[in-house]
């Protein structure tokens, strides 16, 4: 029953003690959900930081109304809890990871560019009273960049870089090993630099934004706007053409989609660009969405780094 074990190693031969601390995955586990405009996504954790469990659920939060939201999430937990009966020890704890800009100590989301009606949400304290378990808000740029940074580069790196791009654009730091949050948690806001004199608005209410320009509306937007009658594009055969689309079908080769690409990873590559120069990381990671445009993209994203 404690969360740190001593067992002994395979090798016991010698004069010094042949046994190791490790982390009892029996103990407990912890829930994480995010959310976002399109769904909502969990995992149960050991306390090994083993994956027990995964589970996601398409759900158009974007547009919903606050409390439909809030209904959304609950419901979402509840279901990933209904596994939960089955697994040893107890459940530690709920960490919820937020798409906008979160207040940490005041256990509040303060708002998002990229969901309507969703402003000032106490979601913390609503889901403590739900579950009676204790909750951890998260931004989701600060999730991706400790997930990162611990399972996958086992935190070998002192200062990093992470480029989320989706819906919107935001930036993760970690310098001289400490992850940096800013005042008002708002470090990383990289979506909000303005990149080009033209006037496309953003919903941040700047214009000329790279979130604008360069995410994924962005791509859709444009590509809609160019699509004529007798286009060759094979976006003309979609009905509904949203970002991710754009990118796939500039990785098969399309020409229209290539084009309204490299122009939003230009902009991209130029605000990433600055980022290095003034913080010089060891390590720069970029969303795994980036990888769905193709290498040709990929060579117009290390350009604009590049200049």
């Amino acid at each position: 029953n404690q969360i740190v074990t001593e067992e002994p190693f395979a090798d016991t031969k010698g004069p010094r003690r042949k046994r190791g601390i490790r982390l009892n995955p029996r103990f407990g586990h912890c829930l994480s959900v995010e959310y976002g405009p399109a769904g909502i996504e969990g995992v149960i954790l050991d306390t090994s930081y083993n994956t027990v469990l995964k589970k996601s659920e398409k759900v158009l939060l974007e547009s919903a109304s606050r409390d439909d939201k809030i209904e959304m999430i609950i419901s979402f937990i509840e279901k990933l809890m209904e596994a939960e009966s089955s697994l040893p020890g107890k459940c530690l704890g709920l960490a919820v990871i937020d798409p906008g800009i979160i207040d940490k100590q005041a256990k509040v989301s303060l708002m998002t560019t990229i969901m309507d009606d969703w402003t000032d949400v106490p979601i913390v304290d609503i889901l403590q009273k739900h579950f009676n378990l204790p909750v951890m808000l998260l931004n989701s740029s600060m999730a991706l960049i400790r997930a990162v940074d611990r399972l996958e580069l086992r935190n070998e790196y002192k200062d990093l870089v992470y480029i989320e791009y989706g819906k919107g654009i935001a930036c993760a730091l970690k310098l001289e090993d400490n992850y940096i949050l800013g005042q008002s948690n708002l470090a990383g806001e990289l979506g909000h630099l303005r990149v080009t004199d033209s006037q496309v608005p953003c919903r941040c209410g700047g214009v000329g934004c790279i979130e604008a320009v360069a995410a994924l509306p962005a791509l859709a937007r444009n590509a809609k706007e160019a699509l004529g009658e007798k286009s060759s594009s094979c976006l003309a055969q979609i009905d509904n053409i949203d970002g991710l689309t754009v990118l796939k079908s500039a990785a098969e080769g399309d020409r229209l989609s290539t084009r309204i690409v490299e122009e939003a990873f230009g902009y991209l590559g130029q605000a990433v660009a600055g980022l290095v120069n003034i913080l010089n990381p060891e390590v720069l990671v970029f969303d795994n969405n980036i990888s769905l445009a193709g290498e040709e993209a990929i060579e117009t994203l290390k350009i604009g780094r590049a200049h």
